[in-house]
Order: structure tokens, then sequence, then C-alpha cells
């Protein structure tokens, strides 16, 4: 261990400031809350942002990149996507020198297994990211009876973002991919079983089936199955070999062996997923035409300034649009996809072909469940613990239709949504009625043709978009307003201001139309000293 005197107690920061630090060749930040100095690790456990460029607000860090969330005070992680702790260091002051000491760097993990004295057996249906973070908030919370996760696909849990984007282009390696190793799960004694598809819930049994013919009793059932990717069975050729959807790990491996440099790919629908995996398939060289309904990319959610920037961005980066169209065929030689036969009439040559076009809730195996369901997308009815209509049972992430506190109920597709639900059921299995989601915030991010849009909040339909900047310069703030409210923001370049508006949105601070617009309005100063 080797201490540091970094500067005077008194006067080396203020009250809510942070700078950082190079020691021993390792970032180390350094906060002053109050009268108290804290240090930890300068680069966030997710993604390795630099966490002095995020906001503190009290004891709370937040991460400007991803907005992962920290307690300085004990390290502890309280918002994905970051599944570590920070790593911290001991801080001392004596005759007013402020001293820094670094050991190994003291990161606190879901640790403990299995104690046979507990008797219970928790059950979670699905290996993604509600599934996933739900298993490590329950042994972060002190859990230790049986932890077991049915996964219906082959691979460990993966980081899902990652597959459109830098893992698709070329610039993640492979062992990026899982969030954790299989041998974390063993030593934490969490049974994951892979390969293994749930067919039927029978609640009063207490006990799921799988495809194979096995039983598994729980005491408390999470559901967190995620989304079916859609795919266009209405359309001749749909099947052909070459047209491919994008939802696992093995999805993607797929798609990267056929895109080879000079070929030529079709992305049907200009959602995230396939604007995603345009960019992705422009950085391999392959040639790209996206096919959509829509006269403008993402309108509906961002409106149609923002959805100009994006396909302009694309069109530079070499993508071809065709929008306000749809494919009536795929056509094919031996079985093999070449081309796609446009509403229009056009045919596209195809080498191969990407389906972007939505999900639907993977809840097909509870169709005899007696859960309370939507009639229309036949998501699970949760309220806002989680806790479907049977008491022992609960829903998390893409399959939830969740009450959100204000008389809707909400379902969203987002990744750092489903592991705070995941976090959120979890605490209420062990603790009914401990969390709740509308302590929480969503938000999402999206990379694409250069650009890198952060987004908090969430609203459907929108009365108004104001705009701080312009996003044809591509360095802007969109607040999106319902009835003079605000609801959610999206920005690019302004990543401590979307830090700054999840924490005002989470505590529910007004925000005037004018001080939306306001440029000199220091969005962060007002969301750090109002409380």
């Amino acid at each position: 261990m080797a201490e540091h005197m970094i500067g005077s107690a008194a006067t080396f920061l203020q009250d809510g400031e942070m700078t950082r630090l190079e020691l021993e060749g390792k970032p180390v930040v350094v906060a002053r809350v109050e009268k108290d100095y804290f240090a930890f690790g300068g680069s966030c456990p997710h993604y390795g942002a630099p966490l002095n460029n995020g906001v503190l607000k009290g004891h709370e860090l937040m991460c400007p990149w991803h907005h992962a969330c920290f307690d300085l005070r004990s390290g502890a992680r309280l918002e994905p996507p970051a599944l570590n702790d920070l790593a911290r260091f001991p801080v001392r002051v004596e005759n007013d020198s402020l001293y820094v000491t670094l050991p190994h760097d003291n990161v606190r993990e879901p640790q403990g297994g299995v104690d046979p004295a507990d008797g219970r057996t928790f059950v979670i249906v699905g290996g993604g990211a509600a599934g996933e973070n739900a298993a490590e908030e329950l042994r972060r919370q002190g859990y230790r009876g049986s932890i077991v996760i049915l996964s219906a696909v082959p691979e460990s849990p993966v980081d899902r973002p990652n597959l459109s984007k830098d893992y698709l282009a070329g610039k993640a390696q492979a062992d990026w991919i899982p969030l954790r190793s299989r041998s974390w799960y063993a030593e934490r004694d969490i049974e994951l079983m892979l390969n293994t598809r749930v067919t039927g819930v029978d609640s009063k049994a207490r006990s799921v089936q799988t495809e194979d013919g096995e039983t598994f009793h729980y005491d408390k059932l999470l559901l967190a199955t995620g989304g079916l990717p859609r795919s266009l069975t209405n359309v001749p050729g749909h099947d052909l070999a070459g047209v491919f959807l994008l939802r696992s790990l093995e999805d993607a491996d797929a798609i990267i062996a056929a895109a080879q440099p000079g070929l030529r790919a079709v992305v049907v629908g200009a959602s995230f997923i396939g604007m995603e995996v345009s960019a992705s398939l422009r950085a391999r060289n392959v040639d790209v035409t996206v096919v959509s309904p829509e006269s403008v990319p993402f309108e509906n959610q961002f409106g149609a300034a923002v959805g100009e920037m994006f396909r302009r961005a694309h069109e530079e980066n070499g993508v071809v649009f065709r929008l306000g169209s749809g494919v009536r065929q795929f056509n094919g030689d031996n079985g093999q996809v070449n081309g796609a036969q446009l509403t229009s009439g056009e045919v596209l040559p195809a080498d191969l072909v990407v389906l972007g076009v939505g999900v639907r809730p993977a809840t097909d195996f509870l169709q005899d469940s007696g859960l309370a369901m939507d009639e229309k997308d036949r998501s699970v009815l949760v309220d806002a613990h989680l806790q479907t209509s049977d008491a022992n049972i609960y829903a998390a992430g893409d399959i939830a239709r969740y009450d959100d506190g204000g008389g809707n109920r909400k379902r969203i597709e987002h990744w750092r949504l489903a592991q705070q639900h995941g976090m959120i059921a979890a605490r209420n299995m062990l603790r009914g009625g401990s969390d709740s989601v509308q302590r929480h915030v969503p938000f999402f991010w999206t990379n694409q043709a250069g650009i890198s849009l952060r987004y908090v909040g969430n609203v459907h339909k929108f009365d108004d978009v104001v705009f701080r900047g312009k996003a044809a310069d591509r360095q802007f703030i969109a607040f999106y307003v319902v009835d003079g409210k605000l609801q959610a923001a999206a920005g690019v370049k302004h990543d401590r201001d979307l830090d700054a508006l999840e924490f005002i949105l989470r505590d529910g601070l007004p925000l005037t139309v004018e001080q939306m617009q306001d440029k000199d309005f220091d969005l962060v100063k007002y969301a750090v000293e109002k409380r």
C-alpha cells in the first residue's frame, strides 16, 4: 500500500466538486461532499467512462455515458448498466493534509452461496438483462436460498446492446460480450441452465415445466423472457437462407459470417436495431439499403428534426434509403436470398437481408398460467413493484406492462430498464414493496453513423419538442413536453446535461419551457442544488 498526499483538506476541493488524478498509473477521482472526502476508481466499471465528467448530486455519482449511478459512501452501484461497484480508496486528513492510500482495488461484488438452512428456491425464467440482474441483486441483498436461471439460449447472459453496435461492426472481441463468466455464477451457487426452454407455469403447484419434461418448483418466480424478434412471415421468401434476425450472440455471429466486404445488404426496418445494424455493416464495407414505411426514421420517437439528422448521417456514411416503402417478397436462387422486391415494384439486389421490424413479448408459454395479461400484445400485467396477479410471481423487462404510478401502464423495450426491473423484482421478491419502478428513470442510448444519442424518461406521444441547439448541428438537447411538463429528453454532445435531466425527472423538479430553451440556464447546477 502507498499513501499519497494530494493537497490541503481545507482548499483542495469545494463542496460538491470532484477532480481526476493519476496515482500509480491509474485514474482516481477525489470528491468532496459536505466536509467529507471520497476517493474512488476514475473509470466507470461498465465501459470505462471518465467519472469526473459525470454529475455528483449529494453522495450519488452518475456516469456521463450510460447513466450507471453509484453511492460514494459505499461504492455501491445504485443503477445499471454497471454490474460492479466502484473501487474505493481510503482517505484521511492529518494537519490539514489530505492523503489517499492505494491498496488493491476495493470492489464489493455479490458474494455468498447457498445456505442449506435457508430452504427457499427462486426460479428465474430468462437469461437476459432482467434475469441476470435479478440473480445478482438477490445475492447482493443477502439471499442465501437456491437460485435457478432457466435460459432458452445456448450462451451465458450477454451484453446485448453491443451485438448490433461494436460487436457487429468488428470493434469488440467475443470475450467482451458475456456479462459474467460461467464460473462467476458457479462460485455464487447460481444454477445457470442453458438451452432450457420453459413451456408452462403452474401457479397452484408453484412449478414450471420445460420442453424436455423437467419440472422446477419455486417459492418465488421471476418471468423475464424478453422479446421475440418479429419475422415477416406474411412475405414470400422470408425463410430463405441469408434472411437474418438479430437478437442473440448466435444471430450476430451468423450475420458477421455472411457480411463480407463488397456484398449487398437490405435492412428492413428503420428501427434502432435496423439503423445500428446498417452502420455496423457499413463498417465492414458492405453496401446497405434500408427499406422502411416511415417517411423519416425515428419520427415517432424523437420527432422529424432528430430523425432527419440520423438519416443524413447514415447517407453520409454510404447508406441508401427506400423510405415510404415495404417489402412485397424476397427473391432467391437455390434457397439463397438474392433480392428484395419492394411494394413500389423496385427490386433491390441482396446478398443478405436483416430484419429489424420490432419484437413481441415472449409469453407464449404463459397461455394457461392464469396470469393477468394485456389483451393486445400478451404482455404480463404487473404493479409498480413488478408483482403479477399471483403474489408469488413477478415479471420484468420487455414482457412486463407495469403501473407507472401515474395511472398509466407502460411496456418499454430498453436494455437498462430491463436491468433496473431485475433489481427491483429481486428486492421485492425478498421484501415485498421495498422498491418501485417509480424510483427509477428509464434511459437508453444509441450509437450509429458517428452519432451518440442519450435519452432519459419516456413518452409515447408528445405535444411539443423544445430544442436547445439544433438537431442539424448534431449538438443539442430535445425536451419532450406533454401539457407543458417535461416527460423525456434526448441529447447529443450534452452528456452531463442528460445526467442532470435524469436527476430532474427522478426528483420531480419543475422545469419551464423557458428554462429548457435558455442555454444559460444551468441544468446541472439546478439538478444538484434542488432537493
